[in-house]
């Protein structure tokens, strides 16, 4: 499965994380609207779960970890995993195994070696024991981020990604395998990133190349991994890109409503791919005899409500 991604100019100013920074008029960016897919007839999408997960277990780094968000609650891997528990009947236990800074392998250009749960132990080295040992029915992986801001090369990236996915599918051979797209970032926005003046900010960093070519290739080849695989893929970057008030000041992290927004889109995929999330739905539909003359009408019209809530149906 490819995925073909267009950049997308900013249409609006930037957000508050960034607008102190940001000359006047710099939000004033011509907008490239992607082309709208093209229908090739109804077709049935396999069901990739049938059956309610119980473990899930997040691999990935700051932005999984939650990082900036003022509540647990707006963690995006917490609101995936509430999300679940809404529509599921069963208990869910999560466990968040981000790692901040965390990157794919030792290859990566920003990790070092015996810099402890930062970019060391990178997930490749970590996998086994932090997703594989867990025994998740549903394993997420996250990565791309730090990966691309640090130049990690694509195909080397790819190759310990492959390695990561095709051994966690050995392992778990029944478990829900998500793969999340790298997230955007304004830092793939080259001129804006240096027109902010936000390279090396902190001081000198590996994690400074500006520029979206790394980080689109990333997004399609994950994609093409999912399929391959039989793995969900989503896709974040197309879905973030040009937001910056989704971003926190610091420029990097997301903030309460992007995580929200994140933890969501997540589930959103998962809903759409596994049956298994629809089951409480058509139970209750089910045991409350729900139909079109029984539900619906809040704060709608009069009228409205009068013609299509009828008083003999609603009885039944």
């Amino acid at each position: 499965m490819k995925i073909k991604i267009r950049r997308r100019a900013f249409i609006a100013t930037m957000g508050a994380a960034v607008a102190a920074t940001v000359p006047a008029g710099t939000g004033q960016l011509l907008a490239q609207q992607p082309r709208p897919p093209q229908s090739s007839g109804s077709r049935k999408r396999s069901d990739q779960r049938s059956k309610p997960v119980k473990r899930l277990v997040v691999m990935g780094e700051s932005n999984a970890y939650g990082m900036s968000a003022s509540s647990p609650r707006n963690e995006w891997v917490q609101v995936l995993g509430n999300c679940i528990r809404e529509f599921q009947e069963e208990p869910l236990r999560v466990f968040n195994n981000a790692i901040p800074s965390n990157v794919i392998s030792p290859d990566a250009p920003g990790y070092e070696k015996g810099d402890d749960f930062a970019t060391s132990p990178s997930a490749l080295e970590r996998f086994r024991e932090h997703m594989i040992e867990y025994r998740p029915d549903m394993a997420v992986y996250a990565y791309g981020l730090n990966d691309s801001r640090c130049g990690h090369a694509l195909e080397s990236f790819m190759r310990a990604y492959r390695t990561i996915v095709a051994e966690t599918r050995k392992a778990l051979p029944e478990a829900l395998l998500v793969l999340v797209g790298p997230y955007w970032n304004v830092q793939y926005d080259a001129e804006l990133w240096r027109r902010l003046g936000l390279a090396n900010k902190n001081g000198p960093s590996k994690f400074e190349r500006a520029g979206d070519d790394l980080v689109l290739a990333y997004n399609e080849a994950i994609a093409e991994l999912a399929s391959e695989t039989g793995a969900i893929f989503v896709d974040l970057y197309s879905l973030l890109e040009g937001s910056p008030w989704l971003i926190t000041g610091d420029a990097c992290h997301f903030n309460d409503i992007g995580q929200r927004i994140i933890g969501q889109t997540v589930f959103c995929q998962v809903a759409a791919h596994c049956s298994f999330l629809a089951e409480k739905s058509r139970k209750t539909e089910k045991e409350l005899r729900s139909n079109i003359w029984t539900t619906g009408g809040t704060e709608a019209l009069p009228q409205v409500i009068q013609r299509w809530r009828r008083p003999g149906n609603w009885k039944r």
